[in-house]
């Protein structure tokens, strides 16, 4: 990660139950830091600079300074992953939906990038993309 003083990023969100969640994220092919999960909060890495901090909502909401939004009944932010083909992206929208979670949009596909989308089971938007180039403009 670049920036002066930056670290890692840990992204918390808010969940109805971490088993249905630990179920769908290692699904994905993520891993679990047990030492940092308990029975609140479920600790899942996505890189060595990168967490995922997936906490009940109750515990959620004790730490967020105003109203906790609900992403199955509208989207609160979109997540995303950059990998490194087109068939990384199909296979993580494939591997979402047979662990629980939805597909998003139709993938999209220009000059620069391939997009597929998915929720997870709680309604959390996260997309896949691949940053390609087909042709220069000069």
């Amino acid at each position: 990660m670049t920036g002066p003083g930056i670290g890692m990023l840990f992204v918390n969100l808010p969940v109805r139950d971490l088993e249905v969640s630990r179920a769908f994220y290692t699904g994905l092919g993520l891993r679990v830091h047990e030492q940092f999960s308990d029975t609140t909060t479920l600790a899942v890495v996505v890189s060595d600079e990168v967490a995922l901090m997936l906490q009940v909502a109750g515990h959620f909401a004790e730490q967020s300074p105003g109203p906790v939004g609900d992403p199955s009944t509208g989207v609160t932010s979109v997540l995303c992953l950059t990998v490194d083909s087109r068939a990384r992206v199909d296979e993580l929208v494939a591997a979402a939906v047979s662990s629980g979670g939805r597909a998003g949009l139709d993938v999209r596909s220009d000059d620069l990038r391939y997009v597929g989308s998915f929720t997870d089971p709680d309604g959390h938007a996260w997309e896949a993309m691949v940053m390609e180039q087909t042709h220069v403009v000069n």
